[in-house]
């Protein structure tokens, strides 16, 4: 197993952070039952052989959210190295990536480390938004995304979040139904088949702004 750990590392073909690829070996040496963290489904996937998550979302962004029809992305949550975004790049879109916790990025992706708020944010400029699994932000690209009649994919977190109200959710369903109820009219949560062996919800927004 240590002889895989350390091909993977040297690898990296996730481009996983120094605090990621930690992440990842403590959890091999301490694996915990019912849990498994995003580290360790990109591992699994690549022991068995498999494209990462981020590859598998790339692709059904770009057969959803064509790049003829919205050729200009923001990714939110990209994370340290924005490593979707550059996916994307190579499909022909022309991306931005957000998170505070930016790091590095590879041009010509437009990075931007700052936090999204649907407050402050402007999201005017992109033609629709993108996230895989972007935690609290979640119900804030929700929100500004129906104000703002903006289209957007975002790849659910398996775990509930807080509200923007600061109320924590008691279950995984209520922080879903919280997000639907936002606008029931234009947003669907599906589990398409996207990552092999592994349920994805991704919630879509559609506001028919696209012809």
């Amino acid at each position: 197993m240590k002889e895989k750990f350390d091909l993977f590392c040297k690898e990296n073909p996730c481009e996983f952070s120094e605090e990621q690829l930690n992440r990842l070996k403590y959890e091999l040496e301490h694996p915990r039952q019912g849990f498994i963290c995003d580290e360790m489904v990109d591992y699994m996937l690549w022991m068995k052989g498999l494209k990462s998550r981020q590859e598998y979302f790339a692709d059904y962004v770009a057969r959803i959210f064509t790049p003829d029809r919205y050729p200009h992305l923001l990714e939110v949550g990209c994370g340290p190295s924005a490593r979707l975004s550059s996916l994307l790049v190579s499909k022909g879109y022309r991306m931005s990536a957000m998170d505070p916790k930016l790091e590095q990025f590879k041009d010509p992706v437009e990075g931007l480390k700052e936090r999204f708020d649907h407050n402050t944010t402007s999201i005017l400029k992109y033609d629709a938004i993108i996230a895989q699994e972007p935690c609290d932000a979640t119900e804030h690209i929700i929100r500004l995304c129906a104000k703002e009649k903006k289209d957007f994919i975002i790849s659910l977190c398996a775990s509930p979040h807080r509200f923007i109200d600061g109320k924590m959710p008691e279950s995984v369903d209520e922080w879903y139904d919280h997000l639907r109820a936002i606008d029931r009219d234009h947003t669907i949560i599906i589990y398409p088949d996207m990552v092999p062996g592994y349920d994805t919800p991704v919630m879509i927004g559609m506001f028919y702004n696209k012809r």
